[in-house]
């Protein structure tokens, strides 16, 4: 068994996080994300968020018209999350899930802290059908370098994603908006 290095959350940050959450701080994050996911897949669409963190997304997609669920490695975290929708305990580089289920899946602000991120697109890749979009939204560490590592380049995301991914790269400051499709 190899060891794969994450981060994941304590009682303190999620309870911080929903804090944030709660007072609409990231809600421009969720609505320019919403609005990807309707550009590529229509309402009804099984959709994957990983790393839904306190749901709030996942809640948002779900109100849509999606058929989501959320993974999430961090306990804290799935119990906000599982107050707004659906979320299943999981790490990104072995989901709980069957293969080829899923039209699409996101990762809003969650892909900078996969570790390595092979084996987690290699699993992204198996649970999405065939033709199934991957969009990940990251903060553009270019145009905002106090994110550090908390974000990512537009060099970054297409070297990573194309490992097993078609991929376009979209910059709409503050953030970074990547489309991978399955082949």
């Amino acid at each position: 068994m190899v060891a794969v290095e994450f981060e994941r959350f304590g009682p303190a940050t999620s309870a911080f996080y929903n804090f944030l959450v709660s007072i609409g701080a990231f809600e421009w994050a969720y609505a320019a994300s919403l609005k990807a996911v309707k550009r590529l897949v229509p309402p009804g669409s099984k959709l994957l968020e990983i790393g839904p963190g306190v749901g709030a997304l996942l809640k948002k997609l779900i109100s849509a018209g999606y058929d989501a669920v959320g993974v999430d490695a961090s306990p804290p975290m799935l119990r906000y999350s599982r107050a707004k929708g659906v979320s299943v305990a999981g790490v990104s580089f072995h989901l709980p899930l069957r293969g080829e289920v899923f039209d699409a899946a996101v990762a809003l602000l969650t892909l900078h802290h996969w570790g390595d991120h092979g084996p987690s697109l290699r699993e992204v890749k198996r649970v999405l059908k065939p033709g199934g979009y991957f969009i990940v939204v990251e903060a553009d560490q270019a145009r905002m370098p106090l994110v550090g590592s908390h974000g990512c380049t537009v060099r970054c995301l297409r070297d990573v994603l194309s490992a097993e991914f078609d991929v376009e790269v979209e910059r709409r400051f503050p953030l970074l908006f990547a489309v991978a499709r399955k082949p």
